[in-house]
């Protein structure tokens, strides 16, 4: 049985309020967190309109991962890695800077039946959404600051179903810097398929992927920013859906990443996701 939402809302998880007008334009890595009062308090509009990402500014210098079990996945990591959770503490969110969900509209919780690390993983659950410019994003935020030369995101994920026909749903984003962002779509709104979206400054690059992960199979997917050489990558397991694609080659000044459900743009049909053992190293 899953540890139920009631751990998630006693935890202080963010409660997202109110619509989204997008217009049918693609998201931005600051519309990730935007409407969400505790995610940022202060948050002052931008020039677009929307809030800020508050917490982006936020130094996360000392480590505050708990230690998680001693035979844990994230324990047995060596050399360790500059964040991981395996979310087999038991505490969902201690490990993360920001929960951030859009109440009555998407879940997260404590799985404690599917896992690939026991005794826990991370689920999410995003409704069904039938108006346009309607979001459900429910994710976990993490920022660690330092110079990035070569960073990797990798997690292992599981999907029921990846029917996609409408909608955008994104499932993580790697921000290398207040201004260069990466995003994993399994479904981009503009071209209907996966990409690894890259925004540097005021250009969007969409890297299209050559496959999505298989459904209904737990998967250990990996981003792989090669930022000093220029080259982006994609792997699903051993296979590779975007292989060393070139980008422009600037290193980064943070690691800012989100894994859930991080985009879910209506209209779009329900979608679901369980996540474990996150690793994120430079």
């Amino acid at each position: 049985m899953r540890a139920g939402s009631f751990l998630v809302l006693g935890l202080g998880v963010a409660l997202a309020l109110g619509g989204y007008a997008c217009g049918g334009t693609t998201p931005t890595a600051d519309d990730a967190d935007a409407g969400d009062d505790a995610a940022a308090p202060d948050a002052e509009p931008d020039d677009s309109g929307e809030p800020s990402d508050a917490g982006r500014d936020a130094p996360v210098d000392a480590p505050k991962d708990s230690p998680g079990p001693p035979n844990g996945y994230c324990a047995k990591l060596s050399p360790k890695p500059k964040f991981c959770d395996d979310f087999d503490d038991g505490n969902l969110i201690d490990d993360w800077d920001i929960p951030t969900m859009v109440m009555g509209k998407s879940s997260m919780e404590l799985d404690d039946a599917t896992f690939t690390s026991p005794p826990y993983a991370f689920t999410v659950a995003a409704r069904e959404l039938t108006t346009n410019g309607d979001i459900a994003n429910v994710h976990l935020r993490r920022t660690v600051l330092g110079a990035v030369g070569h960073v990797t995101l990798s997690f292992s994920a599981l999907y029921p179903s990846l029917t996609l026909t409408k909608g955008a749903i994104a499932i993580a984003t790697l921000d290398v810097s207040s201004s260069r962002f990466f995003t994993l779509y399994l479904r981009d709104p503009d071209t209907g398929g996966p990409t690894l979206e890259e925004i540097n400054g005021g250009m969007m690059t969409k890297h299209v992927l050559t496959m999505l992960p298989p459904a209904a199979a737990w998967t250990r997917i990996t981003i792989d920013l090669d930022l000093a050489g220029g080259a982006a990558s994609v792997s699903y397991d051993a296979a590779k859906a975007l292989d060393a694609e070139p980008i422009t080659a600037a290193a980064g000044t943070e690691a800012t990443i989100r894994v859930g459900a991080v985009y879910v743009y209506g209209p779009t049909d329900a979608f679901g996701a369980t996540y474990d053992d996150v690793v994120l190293d430079f």
